[in-house]
């Protein structure tokens, strides 16, 4: 092939590239990805948290159907620059928990099914060992992308503060997918090289039960990134003006995410009520100064900013590069008890275990406050709102080839396993934003009917990612939300 031809080729490029190629995003001009960008190349972001979205002091966003109609709630001010690219549902039943086997029937207890919409396999003898009896949306939708001959991973499922063994995402009735906790071992294993061969089950690569020790000081001295940037200034002839630049972004957001990972450090030894600090592009733990240059501490809650941070940046690279379609992101799980929000402006402290209810776990831990709900509920609901904010933002200032943002061709999803803190399983918030290439019809909040299954919203997110099914979960359910495409 003359060289001239090259820059039509994509995956030429990428062959005559050195090491690192994976870290290249989408070119524009490939023929034999033409049909998929011309739309934008399709992609599904969940976000989720336990404990409830709301409290008993705060409401759910006025309903709309355009932007100018309706306003946001005032614990939703981050997300107000985005508000026509939002998709707000008040709200969805996890029917599924009451109508199966489950350890308990409290919001706590729709964790291992919220995504999948599935009656229980089996119930275990406490939430985290309640069984999930089917794949989780993002399982399912990965694998069927698989199957249709995308390359990627089937998911990149990640996490920050995921004390228990209840689990969100499902390979398949009973297979649970492990959540990725380490930033750094995502960079290194999925954005730094080749893409690893995803397990039989359809699950990305998990960190062993203990994280080996990583010299951050001595990989911050080197950059993967370098011998990339060589290969691209050795072929810069080849590659087209608009994907230079397109590339040279994606880089420099690459090497911002190196440098957040390059000054991660922490004691292991929990949280010690003192604020994270962010430093220029990349955010640096705040560390005790007795502290010494160890592996992030994912048990410092004071971290849990910078690990959240990181994770949302390394999918939405991933996204950038098309090494998956599919991300999951979870911070604390199905309750939370020692999740202590501890950086600024919370700032909450460890009050030690809760004297009303011990199960409850630290008297400032966001479980304990969720039972409070009140307003420390809305400062913590605040904040969540406030990272949904940020991946949309991300994702909005980024462009595909296609000439759209990311987000344009995309859905970003917030969930949460109850409504507030007192374990409503009905009338469960969602926060959507973007149409996914104009499958959904965005900027509206929408009251929904009450006993409203989640399993329509699921169905919807099949169907809207090229992965089309008439049912998700139990079919007793019924079919697609149709209301969400307008």
């Amino acid at each position: 092939m003359m060289k001239r031809d090259l820059r039509f080729s994509r995956r030429n490029l990428l062959r005559t590239l050195g090491a690192g190629a994976a870290l290249l995003p989408l070119l524009e001009s490939d023929p034999a990805d033409a049909q998929c960008l011309a739309g934008g190349i399709k992609r599904l972001y969940i976000f989720a948290w336990p404990d409830g979205m709301l409290s008993s002091t705060n409401s759910w966003s006025a309903t709309g159907n355009d932007p100018s109609s309706w306003k946001l709630a005032p614990f939703q001010a981050s997300l107000q620059p985005y508000q026509s690219d939002l998709l707000l549902l008040n709200g969805v039943d996890y029917k599924f928990l009451r109508d199966g086997p489950a350890s308990e029937r409290t919001g706590h207890a729709c964790l291992p099914g919220m995504l999948t919409g599935a009656l229980y396999k089996s119930a275990g003898s406490s939430t985290a060992g309640d069984v999930a009896g089917g794949p989780s949306v993002d399982q399912f939708i990965g694998s069927k992308l698989k199957a249709g001959g995308y390359g990627g991973l089937v998911s990149l499922n990640q996490g920050a503060f995921v004390e228990s063994t209840a689990r969100l995402s499902w390979a398949a009735a009973g297979q649970a997918v492990i959540p990725d906790f380490d930033p750094y071992h995502v960079f290194n294993t999925y954005i730094k090289g080749k893409i690893t061969a995803p397990a039989s089950s359809g699950t990305p690569a998990t960190p062993p039960a203990t994280t080996p020790t990583v010299d951050y000081v001595k990989a911050s001295q080197k950059s993967i990134l370098d011998a990339v940037m060589a290969d691209l200034n050795r072929f810069s002839n080849v590659v087209g003006t608009a994907d230079k630049a397109n590339i040279d972004r994606h880089l420099s957001y690459v090497r911002d995410i190196e440098a957040g990972l390059a000054t991660m450090t922490g004691t292991g030894t929990g949280s010690t009520g003192t604020s994270a600090a962010t430093t220029g592009s990349g955010a640096a733990c705040g560390v005790p100064a007795a502290a010494t240059a160890t592996p992030v501490a994912f048990k410092n809650t004071d971290n849990i900013p910078v690990i959240a941070k990181l994770h949302m940046d390394l999918a939405i690279a991933a996204f950038a590069a098309d090494l998956t379609r599919v991300a999951v992101m979870q911070i604390g799980d199905q309750g939370a008890a020692h999740l202590i929000l501890s950086w600024a402006p919370l700032n909450f402290k460890s009050g030690g275990p809760n004297p009303g209810d011990a199960n409850t776990g630290d008297v400032n831990g966001l479980h304990a406050i969720a039972h409070r709900n009140v307003a420390d509920k809305v400062a913590c609901d605040t904040w969540f709102q406030s990272q949904i904010a940020y991946v949309i933002g991300q994702m909005k200032s980024i462009a595909d080839p296609s000439g759209k943002s990311m987000l344009d061709s995309s859905v970003v999803v917030g969930m949460n396993n109850m409504r507030t803190g007192t374990h409503e399983t009905t009338g469960v918030p969602v926060v959507m934003a973007g149409s996914c290439g104009g499958y959904f019809k965005t900027g509206r909040s929408l009251a929904l009917p009450a006993g409203t299954p989640n399993n329509g919203l699921l169905i919807a997110l099949c169907n809207a990612m090229g992965t089309p099914t008439q049912t998700f979960g139990d079919a007793m359910y019924g079919g697609e939300l149709s209301v969400l495409k307008g």
